[in-house]
């Protein structure tokens, strides 16, 4: 099997990089000769492994591009739930935009980045070297040496969002003393070019297909899609002063400015030299012309068994058999009862924010005294259902014990619309208040739970990275922004017809905004890179707005006029370390 060789290589190469830094190769501990002498061991002993280390940048704790990208946005948080989730006040204080240049997950963000891309870069010396000697038709190594280029730039793609001033580091034995800054505008300039010089190099296949060698690995399609990301952020990332108060403000404020610039940005791809929305619908295109499309049904692209998906373009493998790894993101969000009643263990977490259900126009009636007689539940969207569990909790039948107060309230029920950023024991202290500590908020659905994995955190639905879906919405956002908002209109209704939802009979671009939350919430990364763009991340909603209340050790939310905060601070360690680096402007 294929998918079996893709783990077998992982765990292969997961072994022989173990323990790399910028100073350390990671081949100077095994044979070479046995290590190189053929192109399968090529690939494995340089290429392979750096999959698992891209992977685990997905997943886990919270110092992930996921975590970044949708707990600092406005679709998802971690209430403090009294006793749970407070943890020094770490996880509101992301939602509140209250993070500082030592704070943790921002430092093993940025260090865990770089050491990936020193592996990448150690990987490119040896495959060079290889290509050399002359041994393996070069064209196989270029193929190689493409796909850690696009690794590579995946990772420097976030760190220009994340961080924006940033060292481009491309030989490993760079010291920390050769290490210099760019601009964010020289470092979007080298992922743009990085992306479109290895475009021709990648092949033209399927890497969500469990049965194709290049199954989860860099391809044409996969290199447009990161290029479509790209460019639908170029009119931000090539701007070296975000802080003068261009993207905040809200949409009407910022729209103009940002259409402007990218309509500025040059790109050029296979010869093609068009502007920054151009690119974008020109890569939509390109990945339709490899084969994609939108999947029949919205949920085969989350269920279990989705390795063959026709709309999923680039995924990071779960398997609990061949390929077995743990992400706790979808684990978290579960109350414990209701985990354990599906054959789970769980934490009891993360929700969907008021501002995300008021998107969806999610309606609810319930409170204590019609709990379990007359509340209801609905949302007429049926993405609505696919991606969040809410209202009752019977699971086959069997009903959820709420462990809260069985006399009064002895269900569980999740109350989406009692969700809020903290539960204070002065306000959440009587019955009703503990059980809305408990059971207050949406909980993530997305992917599909499989009782039959071998324990908590384990899954067999491949995690989404990039699929067709989404690029249709870039590029109708690309369609806006140059003016055919017909266009832009059809490509929304292809997505909105797919899940059976009326179609819209005029748009606007904050239209487009929201679909993009009821198609990918939990899913593609992107809804921060989204609000920046669109002017939203720093203004107030439902969920954020001053005087929201907060747990003690929390910071208060303060209105960011001048947009400093849409980009994270350089980590004080960093910045200790090496005085070629200075502090993003507003820390």
């Amino acid at each position: 099997m294929k998918k079996l060789l893709y783990s077998a290589a992982v765990l292969a190469l997961t072994f022989f990089m173990s323990g790399c830094s910028l100073e350390e190769t990671p081949l100077s501990k095994f044979d070479e000769g046995e290590a190189y002498k053929s192109a399968t061991l090529v690939y494995v002993n340089t290429v392979a492994s750096l999959y698992n280390k891209l992977n685990s940048r997905f997943k886990g704790g919270d110092d992930n591009y996921n975590y970044m990208s949708e707990f600092t946005a406005d679709v998802l948080f971690l209430p403090g739930r009294q006793g749970d989730w407070v943890d020094g006040g770490k996880h509101q204080n992301a939602f509140l935009h209250r993070w500082d240049p030592s704070t943790d997950y921002i430092r093993s963000l940025w260090n865990n980045s770089y050491s990936d891309i020193a592996l990448c870069n150690a990987s490119l010396k040896k495959l060079e070297e290889i290509k050399g000697l002359g041994s393996l038709d070069a064209s196989v190594v270029d193929s190689y040496m493409a796909e850690v280029r696009g690794i590579r730039a995946f990772y420097y793609m976030w760190l220009v969002d994340f961080f924006g001033r940033i060292p481009i580091v491309t030989s490993p034995d760079a010291g920390i003393g050769d290490v210099k800054q760019s601009t964010r505008s020289e470092a979007y300039g080298f992922v743009r070019d990085e992306i479109a010089e290895i475009i021709p190099l990648l092949p033209s296949a399927k890497s969500q297909d469990v049965n194709s060698e290049y199954y989860a690995r860099m391809t044409k399609a996969v290199a447009y899609a990161m290029m479509a990301r790209l460019a639908i952020n170029a009119a931000v990332f090539s701007q070296d002063n975000w802080n003068q108060g261009q993207f905040t403000g809200g949409i009407a404020k910022v729209e103009p400015g940002v259409t402007a610039a990218g309509k500025s940005q040059n790109i050029t791809i296979n010869g093609k030299t068009m502007n920054a929305w151009e690119t974008v619908i020109y890569c939509q295109e390109q990945i339709k012309a490899e084969g994609y499309e939108l999947a029949t049904s919205f949920k085969d692209n989350f269920k279990t068994g989705n390795e063959s998906s026709k709309e999923n373009i680039f995924v990071e493998p779960m398997d609990d058999n061949v390929h077995r790894t743990s992400d706790t993101q979808v684990t978290r969000s579960l109350h414990y009862a209701h985990a354990k009643t599906i054959g789970f263990s769980s934490w009891n977490g993360t929700a969907a924010t008021i501002h995300a259900l008021n998107v969806f126009d999610y309606k609810e009636n319930a409170n204590k005294d019609n709990l379990y007689t007359t509340a209801t539940f609905e949302c007429d969207d049926p993405r609505f259902d696919i991606s969040f569990f809410y209202g009752s909790c019977s699971v086959n039948g069997v009903t959820v014990g709420s462990e809260v107060s069985v006399d009064k309230y002895p269900e569980g029920v999740y109350l989406g619309r009692e969700a809020r950023n903290d539960f204070s024991t002065d306000d959440y202290s009587d019955p009703w208040g503990l059980y809305l500590v408990k059971w207050a908020g949406v909980r993530i659905k997305k992917y599909e739970y499989d009782p039959t994995t071998s324990g908590q955190n384990y899954f067999n639905a491949d995690r989404v990275i990039f699929r067709y879906g989404d690029m249709l919405l870039l590029a109708a956002e690309a369609q806006y922004r140059l003016g055919n908002k017909d266009k832009a209109m059809e490509l929304v209704n292809q997505v909105r017809a797919r899940v059976g939802v009326a179609p819209f009979t005029e748009i606007t671009i904050k239209d487009i905004l929201d679909e993009k939350i009821r198609e990918e919430i939990w899913e593609t990364m992107g809804r921060r890179g989204d609000q920046v763009r669109f002017g939203t991340y720093t203004e107030p909603d439902e969920d954020k707005y001053q005087g929201v209340k907060h747990h003690v050790v929390v910071s208060d939310w303060i209105y960011d006029s001048t947009g400093y905060t849409t980009v994270f601070p350089i980590p004080v360690s960093v910045l200790s370390l090496n005085s070629n680096l200075t502090q993003n402007p507003g820390y």
